[in-house]
């Protein structure tokens, strides 16, 4: 799965690119979906320019971390 997001950040005002893959066997997020910043682009029709392929609103990964340890160095 690579699928690709164009996203609004209000905070900095830019429109900003993701693509989502899953994470490998060696993470402690192993399976799950993997969010990674590529670029940003200061509008719209720039980002879509250079990414046709993605779909453009927020997308969350929806990971989960039950599994983890709470204790700091532990796991």
């Amino acid at each position: 799965m690579n699928d690709w997001t164009i996203e609004y950040s209000d905070q900095y005002r830019w429109w900003s690119v993701y693509e989502f893959g899953i994470y490998p066997r060696s993470s402690v997020l192993a399976g799950q979906d993997m969010k990674s910043y590529r670029e940003s682009y200061p509008t719209l029709e720039e980002a879509q320019a250079a990414h046709p392929e993605a779909i453009v609103g927020y997308r969350d990964p929806m990971n989960y971390f039950d599994h983890l340890s709470d204790e700091e160095g532990v796991g």
